[in-house]
């Protein structure tokens, strides 16, 4: 089960680094972790002015690493299923991929939304997304190092009381 939850919240952190993160109310144009798209196409934040050019490509680091750390504690907990002690392994890495999102999502609102706030912007729905994968990353972590814990505490061979 808490393999099943796992691979659930790596398709959630998928959705978190492809949904936009800010939307400008005055404009068709969208602004993702990897790239902004206006009217002439899609373009990276490079050409933009602070704080897209520094927040929004250090805000995708951060996402991209959380996904990673997500997915080797899936290997974790993989590994916990066929009676390797890793359950250490899957409480590190989804706390720190916890972090990472979490930090994320911190950063990016004092970066862009606080310092553009007198500007007709708002948190996008990969903003509030990546809070709640950290909620829920947070859940299945700790379920799933409980399970393994239990799992791995107990012989092979002898039946459940």
């Amino acid at each position: 089960m808490a393999l099943l939850f796992l691979i659930l919240t790596i398709f959630f952190m998928v959705r978190v680094a492809s949904t936009p993160w800010v939307d400008y109310l005055e404009s068709s144009t969208t602004y993702y972790l990897g790239g902004v798209c206006d009217y002439t196409g899609c373009h990276d934040y490079s050409g933009l002015d602070s704080p897209f050019r520094d927040v929004f490509p250090a805000t995708y680091d951060l996402v991209v690493m959380a996904l990673a750390l997500s997915v080797l504690e899936v290997v974790f907990v993989v590994l916990s299923i066929f009676g390797k002690r890793v359950a250490l392994g899957i409480l590190l890495t989804g706390l720190l991929s916890s972090a990472a999102l979490l930090v994320a999502a911190i950063w990016f609102y004092f970066g862009v939304l606080v310092e553009r706030s007198r500007e007709p912007w708002q948190a996008g729905g990969g903003w509030f997304a990546a809070i709640e994968a950290v909620i829920f990353l947070l859940s299945v972590t700790i379920f799933a190092f409980f399970a393994a814990r239990s799992f791995t505490s107990r012989p092979l061979s002898q039946p459940d009381p």
